[in-house]
């Protein structure tokens, strides 16, 4: 007879690493609890070091696992689908939990929980979306379900969700007519960050500072003003104005930013992303 595994991995990346990796380093599981299937060897080396059961089956975990991760590429996700035992009956699944960007819930249910063989409702399909501040714990991750989950049904399903989150960062359940938008805020908002720190130390380098010092220091900057505006609760105008003298050289600084449109040009980054990711669902 099979094993019957608490939390299965269909798809072995960076993302499922960071999510799986610390629900065995928090206790949350043990590594012997977790089944995870990927093609790639690299990536499953960091779970066969901490004693997690690999395979290149997709239908092995799909069949054996309480709560299913779906990490896999996007693009990959109708192939992997294709090869689900989807008619099979008395399966474990309780929980499915999709990471990939772009394929709504509503996909997911019409696959799944239509299939009254695999007796699930919506309110055991989730998708998750987190960010790669997950891979060292400083994650934020929103989830959402499919409207039409019952209320009551959602209270026995979606509190497991937010506790596995909770183990790469804080999490946020958000309607998932906002997902687009705030997977262009939290998932895309690293590289917006990791580009204006690198900007940021470009302008130190160029009077003077040596790069090291310059990428710590925009870096450590960042990090620090983000905790005033989260611990702190005041707006972020009040706490600009802590910093901005009168006649001093930040106004001056903030009077360049404005001109260079650096405040537009980040809302049409965000206008951008959200739209790409409308696009992107569209087409599945």
């Amino acid at each position: 007879m099979a094993k019957t595994y608490e939390i299965g991995f269909i798809g072995a990346g960076n993302m499922a690493q960071a999510i799986g990796l610390a629900f065995v380093s928090k206790g949350i599981c043990k590594a012997d609890d977790i089944i995870v299937s990927a093609p790639s060897e690299n990536n499953k080396k960091p779970w066969k070091d901490i004693g997690v059961s690999v395979t290149i089956d997709n239908n092995k975990v799909f069949c054996n696992c309480k709560i299913l991760f779906l990490a896999t590429k996007p693009q990959y996700f109708p192939k992997v689908v294709n090869e689900l035992k989807l008619k099979s009956q008395g399966l474990p699944l309780n929980i499915i939990i999709s990471i990939m960007v772009g394929i709504p819930c509503q996909v997911l249910n019409k696959i799944f929980v239509a299939n009254s063989n695999l007796n699930l409702k919506p309110s055991r399909v989730f998708k998750v979306m987190p960010n790669t501040p997950s891979l060292i714990g400083e994650g934020f991750s929103v989830i959402c379900s499919e409207a039409c989950a019952q209320p009551e049904e959602l209270s026995l399903t979606l509190p497991t969700v937010i506790s596995l989150m909770n183990a790469v960062g804080k999490t946020e359940v958000i309607p998932e007519t906002l997902i687009d938008a705030v997977g262009a805020l939290s998932g895309s908002g690293p590289a917006y960050t990791f580009l204006i720190i690198e900007a940021l130390a470009d302008g130190a380098v160029k009077q003077g500072v040596p790069r090291d010092l310059a990428v710590r220091l925009a870096a450590s900057t960042l990090a620090g003003s983000s905790r005033m505006v989260l611990e702190t609760g005041k707006h972020t105008a009040q706490l600009k104005d802590m910093v901005t003298s009168a006649g001093g050289s930040t106004i001056a600084a903030l009077h360049a930013l404005e001109k260079g449109g650096v405040r537009s040009a980040l809302m049409d980054a965000i206008e951008a992303a959200t739209k790409k990711s409308k696009e992107i669902g569209e087409k599945k």
